[in-house]
């Protein structure tokens, strides 16, 4: 029995070590209804088999009980804090990334572009780049003094008052 309750220790350790590398998000369309179902979810699996492993180990470690009142008593405290972990989960998924505001400036950063009107210090020029099916045509101004000139390939790094701040490409792929 003591086998079986190491083994259930080991099992919930490297599924709760998956948990941490791949996550356990699931995405809202599994479910017809648009509710999130946590049953049997990672989580709550890890919870019982932690515990049931732990306890059970402990259990048939310090006291003279048998095999079957130490599982009976570790699947009871392994239901319990599967319980809590729902809890616990159910809590987590009320909160929705979808409320997180991107900073605007940003969205585009990363963005290659293309300069179509050449971009001087402390004078505009333009860039042109594919957003989606949309082509944009923007007002650019280099990150540093570099003069760049018209075919210019290069990446936006920020855009403020529809004004993008641009580095050309071949610095960026330096720094890569």
């Amino acid at each position: 029995m003591k086998a079986l309750f190491i083994a259930s220790l080991i099992g919930g350790l490297l599924l709760a070590v998956r948990i941490m590398m791949l996550g356990v998000e699931r995405p809202l369309e599994r479910s017809p209804t648009g509710e999130r179902s946590f049953r049997l979810s990672p989580p709550l699996i890890v919870a019982f088999t932690v515990v049931f492993g732990i306890s059970g180990y402990l259990i048939m470690q310090r006291t003279p009980t048998g095999a079957v009142a130490a599982a009976s008593i570790a699947a009871v405290l392994g239901v319990a804090a599967a319980v809590i972990a729902a809890r616990l989960v159910r809590r987590w998924w009320t909160i929705t990334p979808e409320h997180d505001v991107d900073d605007e400036r940003y969205v585009l950063q990363g963005q290659l572009a293309r300069v179509v009107t050449p971009i001087a210090a402390g004078v505009d020029g333009e860039v042109a780049f594919e957003f989606g099916a949309e082509h944009r045509v923007v007002r650019a101004r280099g990150v540093s003094d570099v003069t760049l000139s018209e075919g210019t390939e290069v990446v936006i790094e920020r855009i403020e008052e529809d004004v993008a701040f641009v580095e050309p490409w071949l610095e960026v792929e330096k720094r890569l």
